[in-house]
């Protein structure tokens, strides 16, 4: 069976796919990885075959990223994207690359194509092709389900460029979701469940001090670089002086040598390290601070670690925030009372002490680990790929 995966280029959302991609290659079929240079470098890195599409170039008048319209007070799991601007985005950016696509896939002929839920060169190619399309999560997710109106709509005359089913977006075939059951949101489509399995990105073991211990107690401090550049640097240094007068406590923040200059002077049992994966550094940690991606909290999860989110005002990380703590694995705090250490501090000494965070990030851990591993969905995937495309696949998606 040959599986072309296509996603977008940013290497979170290629992240939770690889393991899937990994097992199938071990059950010993071809995996290719095709897309722009940033997905494709993220691809290599993970040792996977790739190719690099041919783009279009981008128009000089592309709109800027579309901002969220919030609701003053809204939660995010009910903030509405701006759906027209996304929609100039959407066509912008399949138009720059669904050619080379389809130039490949149908020169290499995939029995399978598998894509994250905004690449949606995917369905498009699969359904183009007639061959079954899957669609794989990141985490806990809404805005995706509620975007595939607005990118039906939106992408229509490409679909009929490219001679889809009625020239319509198809939906996928098979929708899997690593969201355990208690982050799940209540309005996200059903899907068919696969473990999520840490991986973030290559790097070297990380040696700074011993093993987590009760006589100190070790938070690590980790914010994405896309987070950081968009948002500066004021979150992480009220967190950095929110750790001076925690007595028995260490803070460990992942930044470039060069970011680590903004903080600004460090309190005595704050150190700074290079970047490095995730899932090794907190083997040694008790919780974890972070933005809001669903990569970064999946895997403290998978440790069992509460965790802190102080997630920007964007929905997709705000969703993740809102579901954290309404399981009680964790808290959060808005966006105003991110710079404030004082605050910060607070809730740090209520997610070590209180022993019910790290009690519901334990049951997390364990609905994680019943989940089916991606090894197991391989199965369904060859059973998927030897089956006949409907003709048309826009009523709805297989979830299970």
């Amino acid at each position: 069976m040959r599986v072309l995966i296509v996603v977008t280029p940013v290497s979170s959302h290629l992240q939770p796919l690889v393991p899937l991609a990994w097992a199938l290659a071990g059950a010993g079929h071809e995996v290719m990885c095709a897309g722009e240079p940033g997905a494709v470098e993220a691809a290599r890195s993970a040792g996977l075959h790739t190719l690099a599409v041919e783009t279009e170039p981008l128009p000089a008048d592309a709109p800027p990223p579309a901002p969220a319209r919030p609701t003053d007070g809204a939660p995010a799991a009910v903030w509405e994207p701006d759906w027209e601007a996304l929609a100039v985005r959407w066509r912008v950016r399949v138009g720059r690359v669904l050619d080379g696509y389809l130039r490949f896939a149908r020169e290499w002929r995939p029995h399978l194509v598998l894509s994250d839920p905004v690449e949606f060169c995917g369905p498009i190619v699969a359904g183009a092709l007639g061959v079954p399309s899957v669609v794989h999560r990141w985490g806990t997710d809404i805005l995706t389900t509620l975007a595939r109106g607005p990118a039906r709509a939106a992408l229509r005359s490409v679909c009929e460029r490219a001679g889809t089913p009625g020239g319509l977006l198809p939906d996928p075939d098979l929708l899997l979701d690593p969201c355990p059951p208690l982050l799940r949101h209540p309005r996200a489509a059903p899907a068919r469940p696969v473990r999520f399995v840490p991986y973030n990105g290559p790097g070297s073991y990380p040696a700074w001090g011993p093993l987590r211990s009760p006589e100190q107690r070790t938070i690590c401090v980790s914010f994405s670089p896309q987070t950081i550049e968009g948002s500066g640097m004021a979150t992480l240094a009220a967190t950095a002086r929110a750790f001076e007068g925690l007595e028995g406590v260490r803070g460990v923040f992942t930044l470039s040598r060069a970011r680590a200059e903004e903080l600004g002077p460090l309190p005595g049992n704050v150190r700074v390290i290079e970047p490095a994966p995730l899932s090794q550094l907190l083997r040694r940690c008790t919780a974890l601070v972070h933005h809001g991606g669903s990569g970064s909290g999946l895997t403290a999860l998978h440790h069992g670690l509460p965790q802190l989110v102080l997630a920007p005002p964007l929905p997709s990380l705000g969703v993740y925030a809102e579901q954290i703590a309404a399981c009680g694995a964790g808290r959060s705090l808005d966006p105003g009372e991110q710079r404030d250490p004082e605050v910060i501090r607070t809730a740090l000494r209520e997610l070590l002490d209180d022993r019910s965070y790290r009690a519901a990030a334990g049951r997390v851990r364990d609905e994680m680990a019943a989940m089916p591993a991606p090894a197991e969905v391989v199965a369904e995937l060859e059973e998927l790929a030897a089956s006949p495309v409907a003709p048309s696949r826009v009523a709805g998606s297989r979830a299970a």
